[in-house]
């Protein structure tokens, strides 16, 4: 299977269901903004696990949890646009276009942000196929994921950790700024598709194998990376003196940790009833050059 081409359509029915649930209305600038980062691109990846998760464990129709799929974007989409912000990682490119504040300013910016990540949960809310007690899980995994237990707490610790070197904090880093979110889309995808016990725990060990991967990936990328391929500054990570993989470890040493995530993710779901796409998404994961 050409897993990049297959990555490629996948992004493009996400990009298509986001058409039809992007929400609309006043005031115009705020609605824009959203749209805005929405549209600019991207790997789609952590809808797209929901999705596959779900497919993996055994669900035939993923129509019916597509909108599903799409609020995991709108949480993301939040997410960069803040983490683009001044106060934060202060990039003023995402994908190669100019970032959210550097258009519409920081405050639309942060509201944007905020709207986004509010829209998200009321999108899930309203989805009429998947009966309430389970919606009750899909938000409780994505609120855990992308929060104060998840995302946040990380982007917080990678931000008070910006002027040291401590080698026991960046597993803490590693695991909530980024596997946390992705783990929780694996686990969604497990929920929606009446997954046994067995099979969530494989997925909800493979998010985390993969997402720690993908984290030191990014970091490797930072440091080696095309600036034109990527779409921003590179060696951000080494200016800002921050907890990187490549800086306690080196490049090749981080290169390994990431493989053998790699390998520990493919092994946890050889139980599940399809994994063959999931486990060409684990490999295509420390092969990205962007």
């Amino acid at each position: 299977m050409d897993i990049k081409a297959y990555l490629k359509q996948q992004a493009e029915f996400i990009n298509k269901k986001i058409q039809e649930y992007i929400p609309l209305g006043t005031p115009e600038k705020l609605f824009e903004a959203m749209a805005y980062s929405l549209n600019a691109g991207g790997k789609r990846l952590r809808p797209v696990l929901i999705l596959e998760s779900a497919k993996a464990a055994g669900k035939e129709d993923i129509n019916d949890i597509a909108d599903i799929a799409v609020a995991a974007e709108f949480v993301h989409t939040y997410s960069l646009i803040h983490d683009d912000l001044p106060a934060m990682d202060d990039d003023d490119l995402r994908r190669g276009k100019p970032t959210c504040h550097k258009v519409f300013g920081e405050a639309i910016a942060i509201l944007a942000g905020d709207g986004l990540q509010s829209y998200a949960f009321e999108l899930i809310s309203q989805n009429k196929s998947v009966p309430p007690e389970k919606l009750v899980k899909v938000i409780n995994l994505l609120a855990h994921g992308t929060g104060i237990y998840g995302m946040v707490g990380g982007q917080a610790a990678d931000i008070l950790h910006e002027k040291e070197n401590a080698f026991d904090d960046i597993q803490f880093i590693h695991t909530h700024k980024t596997a946390k979110f992705i783990q929780s889309c694996c686990q969604i995808g497990a929920v929606l598709a009446d997954a046994t016990a067995k099979e969530e725990e494989a997925l909800k060990n493979y998010g985390l194998y993969i997402g720690l991967a993908f984290q030191i990936w990014d970091d490797v990328l930072d440091e080696i990376g095309d600036e034109k391929k990527l779409g921003k500054k590179t060696r951000k990570d080494r200016e800002k003196n921050k907890l990187t993989y490549p800086a306690l470890y080196g490049i090749e040493k981080s290169k390994k940790i990431a493989k053998d995530y790699i390998e520990k993710a493919i092994e946890e779901i050889k139980i599940l009833k399809s994994p063959e796409i999931l486990q060409e998404i684990a490999k295509y994961i420390i092969s990205r050059e962007v």
